[in-house]
């Protein structure tokens, strides 16, 4: 080892480009303009509205948008293919005689909280007893929550189910680095993997496996992955959950059914999922080169020459983050993964991976979709100069002005939410009706809220995967047992662990960047207000507003506005009740 003469292990010196001066750099660029537009005032078009070199400049400018739009229009075209592909049910085929040997494993870092729930229900599942295992691959450091662990185990096993927990002595390579210890202990046939936040149903494998089979009971040798719907425990908690739910059953639903029925691929969603063993081994198994280790996983079985497919009548549901600090840092890593992905796997999609031309433009489309946070911030950042400028299309008429900037985000959005409204008729218990209908449409306030919000958040994220090291720390969305697993669950499956405090981290330059898209806003806001483009001001406002909105809610995870203000106490403040 290289100790100096202290005996202290030097520090490895820090690299000279941060993952976040690209985009700080980009921030500086923004900000001369607006700096020039307070202390100058409107400084007029550079060129004559509607002249040939106004077309031709503005046109040029307007390149991040025209992606945007591309990206939208993929979007479209998924969710209307659904109509025509993926929306018919899926046919399973029939177990064999003799039932596959099924490994159900349950990863998870000091779940407290949620990890007897979903012990209790993995052990729920009806299965053969001698065709069945469970693997709880419990890298908790907390000791309170391995006794729990432990505990549930011997509980489970004391049942006759063989109930295995596998500690280890270091979580190398995070979440796919227990998968993989887990996956070279057992030799089953498939695993079943579940995250703590989830409550796997009864009929869960009975209803799955059977997918893996042909009408005669012979195999699917070529499919890889049945991945399950995501369903909801806590939809209905407040607007950040049902954001997030539309999000959900948008994504799954509509897109991924038809990325199945039409592509026979869907990326593992990392939960709710059974893979065939023998794939994953085929494809190298599980590595922690991205924070995404499904989704990496799932591209690598693709280049194997295997096939994954999505059920949406299979519904598992989940518990989804219900504090703004929570659901941050998952976003951080969705996103942060999917671009270290891109840094390993494009090349093979763009140049070795043989596929028709429709098929790799969506492949494409799918493995870049993170691309649409820098274009939208980029986008942001540039429009409000354009619009002082006089270079924006709206320069020409209002109403052309409206309808290039806005409808084409307000059609997307309402489709989406009106179809994943319709359509999630597996996810719900209560029928459709129009009230509930109206109701889950109205979601789609609080997501436009939530997506403006995180956007400078989100491109943070795009940074670091792009700019960082490929090798982060994988930073596990905190579960909080707010919900519990409803009626068909056993008494001590519904019953959630007492809350406890966990850890979050919160890293400056977002913050930082945050605070900065705010103050961006705001100004442009006052600017335009007092130019009179009362439009370019509300816009501008609800942008800052978002990102204000969201920023307040840090620390929430602790009950705490800002970091610092107690909740609690802030609302018996503010409470009618309140006397003088």
């Amino acid at each position: 080892m290289n100790l100096t003469r202290t005996g202290v292990q030097p520090r490895t010196p820090r690299p000279v480009l941060r993952w976040w001066m690209p985009g700080a750099l980009l921030f500086l660029c923004a900000a001369i303009p607006l700096l020039y537009a307070v202390s100058h005032g409107p400084y007029g078009p550079w060129l004559p509205a509607g002249s040939m070199r106004w077309w031709i400049v503005t046109t040029l400018l307007h390149l991040p948008f025209a992606a945007i739009l591309f990206f939208l229009m993929m979007g479209v075209i998924e969710r209307i293919g659904y109509y025509w592909k993926g929306r018919a049910p899926e046919v399973p085929g029939r177990l064999p005689g003799a039932y596959p040997t099924v490994c159900v494993q349950l990863p998870m870092f000091n779940e407290h909280a949620v990890a007897r729930r979903v012990i209790e229900a993995a052990a729920s599942m009806v299965w053969p007893a001698d065709r069945l295992i469970i693997q709880v691959l419990d890298d908790s450091t907390d000791e309170d929550t391995r006794r729990l662990v432990e505990h549930v185990g011997t509980q489970i096993r004391a049942r006759g189910i063989d109930c295995r927990v596998l500690h280890r002595t270091d979580r190398q390579g995070y979440k796919a680095g227990a998968l993989e210890v887990g996956r070279r202990q057992t030799e089953a046939e498939f695993l079943a993997i579940f995250d703590s936040d989830f409550v796997p149903p009864a009929d869960f494998l009975l209803r799955v496996m059977p997918y893996f089979y042909r009408p005669d009971g012979e195999p699917e040798a070529d499919l890889a992955l049945v991945q399950a719907q995501w369903g909801h425990l806590n939809h209905d908690a407040w607007a950040l959950t049902r954001s997030q739910s539309l999000w959900v059953d948008d994504h799954h639903t509509l897109q991924m059914a038809w990325r199945s029925a039409a592509h026979k691929f869907v990326n593992f969603t990392g939960t709710a999922g059974v893979w065939r063993a023998s794939a994953i081994e085929a494809a190298g198994g599980w590595k922690a080169r991205s924070l995404v280790e499904d989704c990496e996983l799932s591209f690598r079985v693709l280049f194997a020459g295997f096939r994954t497919r999505f059920v949406k009548e299979i519904v598992a549901p989940a518990e989804l983050p219900a504090t703004v600090t929570a659901y941050k840092a998952q976003q951080k890593r969705w996103t942060q993964g999917w671009v270290q992905l891109q840094r390993m796997h494009l090349p093979t999609m763009l140049f070795d991976y043989p596929a028709s031309l429709l098929r790799r433009v969506h492949l494409l489309y799918m493995i870049c979709i993170p691309w649409q946070w820098p274009l939208w911030a980029l986008w942001m950042l540039v429009l409000p100069i354009l619009v002082y400028t006089g270079h924006w299309y709206g320069a020409l008429s209002p109403v052309a002005g409206v309808t290039i900037y806005l409808l084409p985000s307000l059609i997307w959005l309402g489709l989406s939410a009106i179809l994943a409204s319709i359509e999630t008729r597996h996810t719900y218990t209560e029928p459709l009706t129009i009230a509930t209908f109206l109701k889950r449409v109205a979601r789609a306030i609080p997501n436009a809220i939530i997506s403006s919000g995180m956007l400078p958040h989100q491109f943070s994220a795009f940074c670091e995967g792009l700019f960082g090291p490929m090798h982060s720390e994988f930073e596990r969305t905190p579960k909080g047992a707010s919900a519990s697993a409803g009626r068909s669950a056993s008494p001590a499956v519904r019953e959630p662990a007492p809350s406890r405090p966990y850890k979050v981290k919160i890293h400056r330059p977002y913050v930082l960047t945050e605070l900065y898209f705010c103050a961006y806003f705001a100004t442009w806001a006052a600017l335009f207000a007092a130019a009179g483009l009362v439009l370019c001001a509300v816009i501008s406002g609800y942008m800052a507003g978002c990102i204000l909105y969201l920023f307040a809610h840090y620390g929430d995870h602790h009950g705490k506005l800002l970091f610092i203000v107690d909740r609690s106490r802030l609302a018996l403040w503010l409470s009618p009740e309140r006397q003088p």
